[in-house]
């Protein structure tokens, strides 16, 4: 089990501060002396003027310790009930992709803790175009899983997989615009789950233009965005974790598999694609390599007379896949996975039990991580960089964003925040 301990440090004086070691560059315990602020009123201190170490001993401000928690989060499962999940998992025969998945996601939320909101959104809808996801998407309103558990088993048994089209794209928006509804200061979230690939919005540009929405809406909002593949994997599930900030590793690449194509127009070198359609729904192809260029790196390029060309090799892909046999398991570990790294998410509450006249602008955080000097980290608007920010308008929680929560969610580490000397700002 990863452990972390979190403290709230309350200065509950006025940072009086009359030792010259207060400012320097360093983000650490050893300041420097840069400035001499001896004597200096620290309240009229400008936000940027540089840094220093507010968590400083010797830095005469009274100090409390009072316990943060972290603040639950609110994920919304996007649920693939086209009709290809009423297929058999593995080969021609056995149970279905769909009965096997419920079963999983049952087992999967019995295990997670209550704390942890959720709802549950079907596509494609049971009304409005096949193309699109219809007002009736969202079965299960997102709500702690004390409540919304036995309610999303129970609409999961009471339905079965319709519709001829995949609107992944469509979906994602409906998803990401549910979340904006949502109330709540924590972490934020959603989770496609889906056996195949885009068939409504089949264009190259219509394809980037909702990975490039999942990158807005992580830079805009925080969303995080999970992407778990059924017997499929492919470059734009991949993507789309990659952009959502949600890649399965450290070391998973977006463009993993051999590129999805609907035309040959869309690969490269003359390359084929074997793409297709049923009953006029495009079923999209691979572009077919002739050489192992055309792969990405650790996969060849295998001739077949019959079949045609493919990359083979153990695919490093950045969304969740299950498969075959182990199509049950694998699933179910996913869910677990994603869940329990969105319980241990980077956003914490700021508590004000025993903190006087609280000012959003006197709040600093530090982080450290065992063997290591604490990192005090600046605020910042820019989520990829090592820095925090508040969550809601009301400032009573915040986040720990950048590769720095990364860190913070794999290994031991102390988090720290606090309250009355001036926020450091980049």
């Amino acid at each position: 089990m990863r452990t972390l301990r979190f403290f709230l440090l309350a200065l509950l004086t006025a940072c009086s501060c009359d030792d010259d070691r207060i400012p320097g560059d360093a983000p650490t315990r050893d300041m420097g002396s840069a400035f001499d602020l001896s004597g200096t009123d620290m309240m009229t201190v400008p936000r940027d003027f540089g840094m220093y170490d507010p968590f400083d001993p010797d830095a005469g401000c009274g100090a409390a310790t009072i316990p943060t928690e972290r603040v639950p989060g609110s994920l919304i499962l996007v649920f693939d009930r086209s009709g290809s999940m009423d297929e058999p998992a593995s080969g021609d025969s056995g149970p279905t992709k769909w009965g096997l998945a419920t079963t999983a996601i049952n087992n999967a939320l019995a295990g997670v803790s209550d704390e942890l909101s959720m709802g549950l959104m079907l596509f494609p809808g049971s009304d409005g175009d096949a193309c699109s996801v219809a007002s009736d998407a969202l079965l299960v309103d997102v709500a702690p899983l004390s409540t919304t558990r036995g309610i999303i088993s129970s609409t999961l048994a009471g339905t079965s997989p319709s519709g001829r089209e995949t609107p992944i794209g469509s979906a994602l928006r409906a998803g990401w615009a549910e979340l904006d509804e949502l109330d709540g200061r924590g972490q934020k979230g959603l989770i496609l789950v889906t056996d195949g690939a885009e068939t409504c919005e089949t264009s190259q540009a219509e394809r980037n233009a909702v990975l490039a929405l999942a990158t807005t809406e992580n830079d805009a909002s925080g969303y995080l965005t999970y992407a778990v593949g059924l017997n499929e994997r492919n470059n734009f599930l991949s993507t789309l974790a990659f952009n959502g900030e949600t890649p399965r590793n450290d070391t998973c690449m977006p463009e993993c598999t051999a590129a999805t194509c609907y035309g040959a127009s869309e690969c490269e070198g003359g390359q084929a694609c074997n793409n297709t359609s049923v009953l006029g729904i495009p079923v999209p192809g691979t572009c077919q390599c002739t050489m192992d260029s055309h792969c990405p790196a650790g996969l060849s390029c295998n001739m077949f007379p019959i079949v045609g060309s493919t990359c083979e090799g153990p695919s490093n892909c950045c969304h969740y896949d299950a498969e075959g046999g182990s199509f049950e398991s694998d699933f179910q570990t996913a869910l677990e996975d994603i869940a329990s790294r969105f319980l241990d998410s980077c956003v914490f509450e700021v508590p004000r039990d025993g903190v006087d006249m609280f000012d959003p602008n006197l709040v600093n955080v530090g982080v450290t991580f065992e063997g290591e000097e604490r990192t005090v980290l600046r605020q910042s608007s820019d989520s990829s960089m090592d820095s925090w920010n508040y969550t809601t308008p009301e400032n009573d929680a915040l986040i720990i964003q950048g590769p720095i929560c990364d860190r913070l969610l794999m290994g031991s580490a102390e988090v720290e925040i606090v309250v009355g000397c001036p926020t450091i700002i980049i």
